[in-house]
């Protein structure tokens, strides 16, 4: 036994240790990886390829780099100076949005398979994004429900010579943050309108930017619940969803239709089938598409989007103790913002072809054998901080980085 221990600290003294090392360079700046990385050429990409809203759907393959957001929110209860024509300024209100919020949250993720066309595929994806009841940081005991009284700008009339569905002036005058808050404001129908056998007080609502109108929550007297489609419905709305009974909705998972409420009405609607999407007037309003969630989470990583400063930027926060493990050939299209390390693995690639974000001190590893390919991308920190760089092990065999058309490289620890 004695002389197979000497063996063996004879044999290291030889080498000089008896684990073997890899050896690993840093980058810390764009002109180190431009010194070593190999020049390929541009593939050729379709101008929309980074606006492709497919390649922002959460697909649970992909749940590794498809962070969840939570959109802020609050509300704004309008009436009179009488008081009498909206929800009251009591402790059961304030419940009452609280757990409107958690019902629209709740369906929202309980995503239906699509009822149209019949017989489809259509996948239901958990949809990654959500709503918090946000207070305004900056006054005291704030909950982010308010109370108005105003007798110019407390109704909401949606039709006639005096419809104000479409005006901003209650936003002006009482949004709180609405550059960071999305802003809700829940306003009866007029009591002139109401008395009209002609006017339909229901549950309605229109987005106007980075906010939103809704009426008849109070009119119809109905539980929370029964308002919470109404409120993803709108929201889809401020995130770049339109109504998708029609051919021009931008998506071609929601199909065309008549928009029947029920199956239970006058042709075209009698005995039909109908539509269950969230952005179709019907009674379901449960489903949403894989390109519809495409489109709320590319208008969310739109750096020039006003919407995304409605989302808590939790891509600033870095993760310490998770990687985002490359371990096949991967090519990002679309643009993310992503928390963790990236480690690519042996025999395994990934691709970069839009614009990426790192989190504070976040690295992208390269291990021996494989690869990290720049075409024609920008990698970033979208806070204001630096990103780690790049870790590469020692590879004489095989281009750890290949470089295709221009890159970016910003926000490096020796930019």
């Amino acid at each position: 036994m004695w002389n197979r221990l000497f063996a063996c600290f004879l044999l290291c003294l030889i080498v000089g240790s008896c684990t073997r090392k890899v050896a690993i360079k840093s980058l810390q700046s764009a002109t180190d990886v431009f010194a070593i990385a190999s020049h390929g050429t541009l593939e050729k990409r379709d101008k929309m390829y980074c606006d492709d809203a497919l390649a922002y759907a959460p697909y649970e393959s992909e749940k590794a780099w498809t962070d969840h957001r939570k959109i802020r929110v609050n509300f704004h209860v309008m009436n009179d100076t009488i008081g009498d024509k909206n929800f009251p300024d009591t402790e059961e209100t304030y419940i009452y949005f609280r757990k409107l919020v958690e019902n629209a949250n709740e369906r929202l993720g309980n995503n239906k398979k699509m009822n149209l066309p019949i017989g489809n595929n259509t996948p239901n994806l958990k949809p990654r994004y959500s709503y918090v009841l946000t207070p305004n940081s900056q006054a005291k005991n704030d909950r982010g429900v308010y109370f108005h009284y105003d007798n110019d700008l407390y109704y909401f009339i949606n039709k006639g010579k005096n419809r104000n569905n479409y005006s901003k002036d209650v936003i002006r005058k009482y949004g709180v943050h609405v550059d960071s808050i999305l802003n809700i404001f829940v306003l009866p129908h007029h009591p002139d309108s109401i008395a009209s056998d002609t006017y339909g007080a229901f549950g309605t609502g229109i987005a106007l930017g980075t906010s939103v109108k809704v009426a008849g929550l109070y009119d119809g007297k109905l539980n929370f619940w029964d308002y919470a489609t109404l409120l993803n419905h709108e929201i889809g709305h401020v995130f770049g969803l339109n109504h998708s009974w029609t051919k021009t909705d931008g998506c071609n998972d929601t199909p065309a239709h008549p928009n029947c409420w029920s199956g239970n009405g006058r042709a075209p609607c009698d005995g039909e089938v109908v539509s269950n999407n969230v952005m179709d007037y019907n009674a379901n309003q449960m489903a949403i598409t894989p390109c519809q969630l495409g489109r709320v989470h590319r208008k969310i990583a739109k750096e020039s989007s006003k919407k995304r400063g409605l989302v808590i930027p939790n891509w600033c926060d870095p993760v310490t103790d998770q990687s985002i493990v490359i371990n096949s050939n991967v090519e990002w299209a679309g643009a993310k913002d992503l928390r963790k390390d990236i480690v690519i693995l042996n025999g395994a690639s990934l691709t970069i072809s839009c614009r990426l974000s790192l989190a504070r001190g976040r690295k992208i590893v390269i291990k021996k054998g494989g690869q990290l390919i720049l075409n024609g991308g920008r990698i970033h920190n979208a806070c204001g901080d630096q990103w780690g760089g790049i870790m590469v092990e020692k590879d004489k065999e095989n281009p750890a980085i290949i470089k295709n058309g221009e890159v970016l490289l910003e926000d490096m620890p020796q930019a």
